[in-house]
């Protein structure tokens, strides 16, 4: 189950990506709902959310290791876990997603901009690693709740 969230995932985002550049300029985009979502092209050469800007070799090497430890973490924690597969899915999509992007371009082509917040632009594999992350922390907070309450 993770393998084929995250090639759904990295399918997604590459395809996304390829329109992107394909069909607009850097800097250039279009509105998809006013005041709310846009697609603007852009090229990060940091990490998500423009974090660590210009360090490539450092980028592309925390990916393949997140990537290793998540193959590691798959084969010896998810086994009947579809939850976690599934989350574990998306941060391997996520990561192999950006680090694809980082190999082939240099940069990674962000294109979804939130025009209603200040946030910078971000793609379908940022959002992925958001995701997931966010569904760890709330695995673990709620594990934490279930161990304590039977000893209040």
């Amino acid at each position: 189950m993770v393998y084929i969230v995250a090639l759904i995932v990295i399918t997604l985002d590459q395809w996304i990506k390829w329109l992107v550049n394909t069909h607009l300029t850097v800097g250039t985009g279009y509105t998809i709902w006013e005041g709310i979502l846009q697609i603007l092209y852009v090229r990060n050469t940091g990490a998500a959310f423009s974090l660590l800007l210009n360090d490539q070799i450092f980028l592309i090497l925390v990916a393949a290791v997140v990537a290793m430890v998540i193959v590691i973490v798959d084969r010896k924690f998810a086994k009947g876990q579809r939850g976690l597969q599934v989350t574990l899915g998306l941060l391997l999509g996520g990561a192999l997603g950006n680090l694809i992007d980082r190999v082939w371009h240099g940069y990674v082509i962000d294109y979804i901009y939130l025009t209603f917040i200040r946030f910078p632009v971000f793609n379908l594999a940022d959002s992925s690693i958001v995701i997931a992350l966010f569904i760890l922390v709330l695995r673990s907070w709620r594990k934490k709740q279930n161990v304590s309450s039977p000893g209040e």
